[in-house]
């Protein structure tokens, strides 16, 4: 099928499915099922469409399609309780950007909260969203078992989740966006131990809850980080001593510290697997050990101060607004334009110095505003 002065620009905003069905000698609702690929059409009919539209060079109005939608839409976001400035108020900002961006599509989002150092908590809180029947599910899989549990339960009842922050394989979930935890970890060793003096101790530190079980971000980043130590044989030439921290109590946590101080033994060296890098250095302070070489996770507040003071030599910060705001995104592009999304999207990590954290604060803070 020949067309003439198809080509004009013009002509390509105007193109309207009922052109197409006019052209073809088709109904639109033809036309319509062979743009969504969804019902029978036979290859005769399918073959002239898709003439026309390659030739036109069509673009379905995916902004017309989603006015059409006269249903409010109810996304619900589970993710921990925060602290100002925090790490997760960080991922609820761009959240929350994204949320504005897309009031004209009437989607609404709820913010629901739990206790990451209580898996109960994160339980009664899924238990409520489930009650609700939402159309779309952000969270972050804290807590693996429980986790895996509610994303069944979700996809029995045909919604559809994004995760963020960590990712879960055993998780059918829709979208993932956060850093490669096993790379990140592998990354802080190396960073680590590049310069490091050999016959020396380095201390690993993470975040445990009550039953001393870390989150699932931090026990990937330690394998990663053990994956490194591994490769390049390092426990031969280092003493790797193991320290749990445990929220809010400060008392057992320096005690646990002394015990290794009081062996005698030079700290070189010292991984935190969370964003609790600051807590360590204030126990270290404490104990006036100073000179140690201290990398983490995350540009909070308290972990800047400590990093341009340099008590801190790495901080390695994952976009946590980026997570929040592209997962929203990915939710619209599947329920709204019914567009096909990647299930595993892993953001950049960035190695943040003291030379240069600020600008990059700075910057930050203008692409998110």
């Amino acid at each position: 099928m020949e067309l003439t002065n198809t080509k004009d620009s013009e002509q390509k905003q105007r193109l309207r499915i009922a052109d197409i069905a006019r052209i073809t000698g088709v109904s639109a609702g033809t036309v319509d099922r062979v743009l969504h690929n969804r019902g029978r059409v036979s290859d005769e009919k399918r073959k002239k469409i898709e003439a026309v539209i390659d030739q036109m060079d069509y673009k379905p109005n995916v902004f017309a399609r989603s006015l059409s939608i006269k249903k409010e839409m109810r996304f619900v976001s589970l993710i921990p309780n925060f602290d100002p400035a925090g790490y997760w108020e960080y991922i609820r900002n761009g959240i929350n950007k994204a949320q504005k961006e897309i009031s004209d599509h009437r989607i609404i989002i709820e913010h629901h909260h739990f206790d990451q150092y209580d898996n109960r908590s994160f339980v009664v809180a899924t238990e409520r969203i489930l009650s609700t029947s939402p159309d779309a599910v952000i969270f972050s899989p804290v807590f693996i078992e429980e986790s895996v549990a509610f994303a069944e339960q979700l996809e029995q009842q045909n919604i559809p989740c994004v995760l963020v922050d960590s990712n879960v394989e055993a998780i059918n979930s829709l979208a993932y966006y956060g850093q490669h935890s096993l790379k990140s970890g592998y990354t802080a060793a190396q960073l680590l131990f590049t310069g490091l003096p050999e016959n020396s101790v380095v201390l690993l530190t993470r975040s445990v809850r009550p039953n001393g079980i870390g989150s699932n971000q931090a026990i990937l980043r330690e394998k990663g980080f053990m994956h490194y130590v591994d490769e390049h044989q390092l426990q031969q030439n280092y003493q790797i001593v193991r320290v749990d921290l445990y929220s809010n109590n400060t008392a057992k946590n320096l005690n646990k510290l002394w015990e290794v101080v009081a062996g005698n033994i030079p700290i070189a060296g010292a991984a935190i697997f969370s964003s609790k890098v600051y807590r360590l250095v204030d126990y270290l302070n404490q104990l006036k050990l100073h000179d140690i070489k201290i990398i983490g996770y995350d540009e909070l507040p308290q972990n800047v101060t400590a990093l341009k003071a340099g008590r801190v030599s790495y901080l390695i910060a994952q976009r946590p607004e980026m997570q929040g705001y592209l997962v929203v995104k990915d939710l619209v592009k599947h329920l709204v334009y019914k567009q096909p999304t990647h299930r595993t999207n892993y953001v950049p990590v960035d190695i943040l110095t003291r030379e240069i954290v600020d600008e990059y604060i700075q910057f930050n803070r203008r692409l998110n505003e």
